[in-house]
């Protein structure tokens, strides 16, 4: 009996490659500093067009601009926010390019986005994704990636020398950043104290996505990130406060007053031993006890010894147990009362 061939899932990156052939002859035009005039010239009939930003609705997507067919269904629109600058601008057309290409010329890839998403939700959330790797793939090339950033060791500052080395806007450069990236890493965006404006997060994240105005934990480096030039290797919630949530480690930058850019990866950036592993926290398979009270140590962390705390006594490893003196009774180490010479259970012993 012969056995079938085994078929591979289809994945984002996959998806976003397919797209990209589709535009590929445009490209030069496209990256250019008015992709509105080639999207229109390439892509006709879809027309674009600015409004004002109170007339958009954000809906899904975490960007500032939709694509609208039901106006005029010989003609659609990319539309987008008139009060952003030019280089988010050209993120967002080219954004919703990617969704009016998934429902004309690329309408095969939607199947893939099904078996990707699993649901109607999730394959909203897949496109959503394969759309941000199309803009930044359009805006950013692989070559310019490809000298910037280690995929196995993402860091702040290549993704500001991969900005330096584009005219993208900080959008695009997270989402570039975060697609290259090779192991679990989030590039977010902190434009309001405390909430998140951006997120683009690697593969190795799954579809786990941190909405646009979500809010950070409270007192964690994010939440400090516009009002401390640069921190390092300090672990932050991704996805506080959501489901599925995930303790990484976590390096911000201040790049002005009203914008800070953040990375959460699975690995520490200052060198120090990571009791993460590759794929889940350790404490997922490593058990680890209290010596003060024996029982398992498996809730919070510890910023300053990178440990989980007991959740009977609440101690972490920077807590040790006293070392009592050695009994020369009952030879083990327990306490003793002032000027005996033998231990408390020794001396309760003997008045017994």
């Amino acid at each position: 009996m012969a056995h079938s061939e085994r078929v591979e899932r289809p994945t984002i990156e996959a998806v976003v490659e397919a797209l990209v052939e589709y535009a590929a002859p445009y490209i030069d035009d496209l990256a250019r500093e008015d992709p509105a005039a080639a999207v229109e010239l390439y892509f006709a009939p879809v027309r674009v067009r600015s409004l004002p930003a109170a007339e958009l609705s954000a809906g899904e997507c975490s960007i500032d601009g939709f694509y609208e067919t039901n106006v005029d269904p010989t003609r659609p629109w990319i539309l987008y926010a008139d009060d952003v600058n030019p280089a988010r601008a050209r993120f967002t057309i080219l954004h919703e390019l990617g969704h009016h290409l998934l429902a004309t010329a690329a309408s095969e890839l939607l199947d893939d986005l099904d078996a990707i998403g699993g649901s109607a939700l999730g394959a909203i959330k897949a496109e959503e994704s394969v759309c941000h790797g199309f803009a930044g793939r359009v805006l950013i090339p692989q070559h310019i990636v490809d000298r910037t950033l280690e995929p196995a060791a993402l860091r702040a500052d290549q993704v500001i020398a991969l900005k330096d080395a584009s005219t993208a806007s900080w959008e695009a450069v997270a989402v570039r950043a975060a697609e290259a990236a090779t192991t679990k890493a989030a590039v977010l965006l902190i434009r309001t104290p405390g909430e998140v404006a951006f997120a683009a997060t690697s593969s190795r994240v799954g579809s786990r996505r941190w909405p646009r105005g979500s809010d950070v934990s409270g007192g964690g480096p994010l939440a400090r990130a516009l009002d401390t030039d640069r921190q390092r290797a300090i672990k932050d919630t991704f996805r506080w406060n959501l489901p599925y949530g995930e303790q990484l480690y976590c390096d911000t930058v201040r790049i002005h007053e009203h914008l800070a850019l953040a990375v959460l990866t699975d690995r520490p950036s200052d060198g120090r031993f990571d009791i993460l592993e590759d794929i889940e926290p350790a404490w997922k398979d490593k058990e680890d006890f209290c010596p003060r009270c024996g029982e398992e140590r498996n809730v919070n962390w510890c910023d300053l010894c990178r440990g989980r705390r007991c959740w009977s006594c609440g101690s972490c490893g920077c807590d040790q147990p006293i070392r009592h003196p050695l009994c020369p009774r009952c030879f083990l180490h327990n306490a003793f009362n002032s000027g005996s010479s033998i231990c408390r259970d020794c001396e309760n012993d003997e008045a017994e």
